[in-house]
């Protein structure tokens, strides 16, 4: 608690104090003055750079000026302020509210093995109380620290595990598919079944030769405030509590069967832990082949209150001439069964921060049910403005669901 008493004190003292200028790149862009480009080959999936950028500790090489060091010189050609933000509107056909995105940012290295990374986002909607940045769930505040050329890196603090493993979950971001309860009344996508939350924690990871990867995290898992929010609205209206009971594995929908929901249950009930936080430790390795084939596995396990969880992820990624092909074979063991899912993501370049996005999901549940899962975006980055355009349609045991959902950003 103090840790992040210190992280909003930080967040509040640059917004307040600095002069923010308007560029059409982010904050670690402008420091390079390099365009968005550079290290996105279709955003937010990041290419080799980008990639080399984030392990290096947010720079070029090891003989750049630190971003702290430029900010102190006055005299320095390079001095940039190291704060940046996202301001937007986004909406979506099966609501009639209008969602506003507030994402800051906060990153800069400050020796010449030590760095920071910081960003807080939150989407504000008329109807959600209790909204306020800087929750665990919508953040990551960690420092790095290099050792010997970012052979071996270091991090402490708030951070998510996927980070540094390539592009698994940024290819699939921002395909309508993501969240939700389970496959109940909406859906789950492989990927949210592998339940990688942020940690409260460390990590250390080791880079071989510049193709193969280990890394190890652990620390305590982050609650979703979202997931306890919603979960005492329900309490006190039974009609909803009931609804979502209803779709369980053969609950019967009365109000007092939560409490004899086991952890795997409450997880696929409401798409996320409630009030549970457990230490979770996540292994890695990514390999880099010879013709450019980046093929990974993950282990990632968490310790719950009444048994634990593990899950397996086999990423691989592949960039072709007119495209880029991402694929996840996802399996989970739950208390009730087992489950195991694929996620494919194509992503075609048009022109330069402009691409389509198809994404195809095929699982098999727990209660031996095939579900899809379809998606198809649009995204393009034009100075400091950034649009996104999606479909999507679930077709689950259940139900079927189309979804357009459309947003507008600005990039300070």
């Amino acid at each position: 608690m103090k840790s992040f008493t210190i992280f909003k004190t930080m967040f509040l003292f640059f917004l307040t104090v600095l002069t923010i200028n308007l560029e059409a790149n982010p904050v670690l862009a402008r420091q390079y003055d390099m365009a968005c480009s550079a290290c996105h080959s279709q955003v937010p999936a990041l290419n080799d750079m980008g990639l080399g950028f984030l392990r290096n500790g947010l720079r070029t090489s090891t003989y750049d000026t630190t971003a702290l060091k430029s900010f102190l010189d006055d005299n320095s050609s390079k001095r940039h302020y190291p704060v940046g933000a996202m301001l937007g509107l986004s909406d979506n056909s099966n609501s009639d509210e209008v969602n506003r995105l507030v994402k800051l940012y906060l990153a800069g290295t400050i020796t010449d093995s030590l760095s920071l990374m910081a960003l807080s986002k939150e989407s504000f909607k008329s109807s959600k109380s209790g909204q306020r940045l800087f929750e665990s769930d919508n953040s990551q505040f960690y420092f790095q620290y290099n050792v010997s050329e970012a052979k071996h890196v270091f991090r402490v603090g708030l951070l998510s595990p996927w980070t540094q493993l390539g592009n698994v979950q940024r290819s699939m971001a921002h395909s309508g598919l993501h969240g939700g309860i389970g496959h109940g009344d909406t859906y789950l996508s492989p990927l949210s079944h592998a339940n990688i939350n942020k940690i409260k924690g460390a990590e250390y990871s080791y880079l071989f030769d510049n193709n193969i990867l280990l890394l190890v995290s652990y620390g305590e898992t982050v609650n979703k405030s979202s997931s306890s929010h919603y979960y005492s609205n329900s309490q006190n209206n039974s009609s909803n509590h009931d609804n979502v009971l209803s779709h369980g594995d053969g609950i019967d929908g009365t109000s007092n069967e939560y409490d004899n929901l086991s952890d795997h249950q409450k997880l696929l009930l409401y798409g996320e832990i409630i009030d549970i936080s457990k230490n979770a430790f996540l292994g890695a390795l990514k390999y880099t082949t010879a013709s450019n084939y980046k093929i990974g596995l993950i282990y990632n396990y968490v310790d719950m209150e009444s048994d634990d969880y593990y899950s397996l992820v086999l990423p691989i990624e592949k960039e072709y001439t007119y495209f880029i092909w991402n694929s996840s074979l996802v399996y989970a063991d739950y208390s009730n069964g087992d489950y195991l899912g694929l996620e494919n993501a194509f992503t075609f370049s048009l022109r330069d921060m402009e691409h389509v996005k198809a994404i195809v999901n095929v699982d098999r549940d727990e209660n031996d049910n095939t579900n899809y899962g379809y998606s198809l975006g649009y995204t393009k980055i034009y100075k400091m403005f950034f649009f996104e355009a999606v479909a999507s349609r679930v077709n689950t045991d259940t139900y079927s669901s189309n979804r357009m959902k459309g947003s507008v950003n600005l990039i300070f």
